[in-house]
């Protein structure tokens, strides 16, 4: 007789627009989420509008830990700000480091069978290595066998180089000796060229941008300018290899301009708060930022997955989310133990 399909319940903390949702039913339909809690309202709209779910929108702090439904499986990308090396890097100081003891107070309460944590790779390192220390004795003392690693999102099919730091955690008592191994891919690669939809133009740039693309491809010289570039845009701050300027992927930041071959991985996926097109990469050939469902496609999101928030919104958000494809490989092997 085939074996039965395992069915088991979850609940999502920290769950902004359900990329871990999407990575968990990409794995099984026999999942069930029973319970999610995240306080950001635009991120409601999103998860609300793709898997016609609402969210427990309270505060994490004053969630009752003995209110919860039961679940199999607790998930959570806990806020990485107290502990990415772009941060002030104040863990446990920061009061978004004080959630991670929250889950930890709901862990012990509510017994899941597993646990399925996600956050920056600075997390391993952070405090010397006694954050992430204090966490996994913790999580022992409640009688749980953890593993963690740091996974690269390049190796799972995506067309970025997003490291995460991912924590799975047993319940001693429910499997006993059991044997875990993170997955190191899903033999899928793919470069930002692949994921580029051809006159998407839906984001143009700027007049500015134009004139610093004929700068970094040398059709301009900075004289002929129409504005003084400040320090940090007059010379590149980093080229990839084996990088064609006038072909390639423009990333934007604070300390400078980075150039990446668009036959690579863009590196991690991110935006600041300055919202419209700023932040966005911006593509030097066709001259205009990578657009919304580019974007999609660079975060592992499906093209079906939709926002009716504002378009710098939805970016913000894509750029805050886990990676599906990664999160599904993760609960493969899950299963498999």
């Amino acid at each position: 007789m085939p074996s039965q399909p395992i069915k088991m319940t979850y609940a999502e903390f920290c769950t902004g627009i359900g990329g871990f949702r999407l990575g968990i039913n990409q794995t099984s339909p026999y999942f069930e989420c029973v319970y999610k809690n995240e306080i950001d309202s635009k991120c409601e709209k999103t998860y609300q509008e793709n898997f016609n779910d609402n969210f427990d929108s309270r505060d994490i702090f004053n969630v009752q830990n003995f209110a919860l439904p039961d679940f199999d499986m607790l998930c959570a990308g806990f806020p990485c700000q107290p502990f990415s090396i772009a941060g002030a890097r104040q863990g446990f100081s920061d009061d978004r480091g004080q959630i991670i003891f929250k889950i930890l107070d709901i862990i012990a309460a509510k017994k899941p069978k597993i646990i399925f944590l996600e956050n920056v790779p600075n997390l391993k390192s952070h405090n010397k290595g006694r954050t992430l220390s204090a966490i996994i004795a913790h999580l022992a003392k409640l009688g749980y066998s953890v593993y963690y690693d740091i996974l690269d999102s390049a190796n799972f099919g995506l067309a970025q180089s997003r490291p995460r730091l991912y924590i799975v955690a047993f319940c001693n008592k429910n499997f006993g000796k059991i044997h875990f191994a993170f997955p190191k891919s899903n033999g899928k690669t793919k470069t930002i060229r692949e994921i580029l939809i051809a006159g998407e133009n839906s984001i143009p740039i700027s007049k500015k941008w134009e004139e610093y693309i004929d700068y970094y491809t040398n059709k301009k010289s900075i004289a002929e300018l129409s504005f003084v570039p400040p320090k940090t845009r007059v010379n590149l701050e980093r080229v990839s290899a084996n990088c064609e300027l006038a072909d390639c992927i423009f990333q934007i930041r604070s300390s400078g301009i980075r150039a990446y071959s668009l036959d690579g991985q863009f590196p991690t996926f991110a935006v600041s708060n300055s919202g419209g097109g700023a932040m966005i990469p911006v593509l030097a050939k066709e001259r205009r930022h990578i657009s919304l469902p580019e974007i999609k496609r660079l975060m592992g999101f499906p093209e079906t997955f939709q926002f009716s928030v504002s378009r710098t919104d939805s970016i913000k958000q894509l750029a805050n989310a886990v990676c599906p494809p990664v999160i599904a490989a993760i609960m493969q092997e899950i299963l498999s133990a």
